[in-house]
């Protein structure tokens, strides 16, 4: 994968999000900032991906800056479904070895980019689901569905949105809530 930057455009609340997506020695690093007006409450969330060459989430960071107070986030995985903040296990599922970012498009691309669906075929996996604004986590239960070459259908419980990617496999566009504006 060569290096990549998009900007998304929130679609349901004002915001923008910039993401550089670049290939590493070791597999791939994803930085991003998202600006966004959550609740009448500006937020300026920066965050890193470190993959490994399988395209499976090995670290994850994310600082939300909003209002008063600044919350942080370090999540580590060994890539077989245990994530840990700190010493404490908060995700132990073999089939979570994405991140999902609650604010963010571009976590959806991470499945996509693994599993090699053909048109019909669906896959249900579990995930690291970092939850906005609070950046909690817990274990959330996804399944992803190749529509056609570059359509895909997302769900999470009753949750369900149509996502749009490029050649790639980035998202440009998920649902009602972002499409991509810009790419380099």
């Amino acid at each position: 994968m060569k290096s990549t930057r998009i900007v998304w455009r929130r679609l349901d609340v004002p915001g923008v999000e910039w993401c550089e997506v670049a290939a590493t020695d070791d597999g791939i690093a994803i930085d991003g900032l998202a600006l966004v007006d959550w609740e009448g409450v500006a937020h300026r969330v920066e965050y890193r991906l470190e993959l490994d060459d399988a395209a499976r989430t090995r670290r994850v960071t994310v600082r939300d800056r909003a209002g008063a107070h600044d919350v942080e986030l370090e999540l580590a995985a060994d890539g077989l479904g245990t994530w840990r903040r700190g010493e404490q296990v908060v995700v132990a599922s073999p089939d979570a070895i994405d991140v999902d970012l609650g604010f963010s498009p571009l976590t959806n691309s991470l499945p996509i980019w693994r599993y090699d669906l053909e048109i019909g075929e669906s896959r249900e996996i579990d995930v690291a689901w970092v939850l906005f604004p609070s950046l909690e986590v817990e274990r959330g239960r996804q399944s992803y569905t190749r529509l056609g070459p570059l359509t895909w259908r997302y769900a999470s419980g009753a949750f369900e949105a149509a996502l749009e990617v490029g050649e790639d496999g980035l998202v440009e566009r998920y649902g009602r809530y972002w499409e991509a504006v810009g790419r380099g």
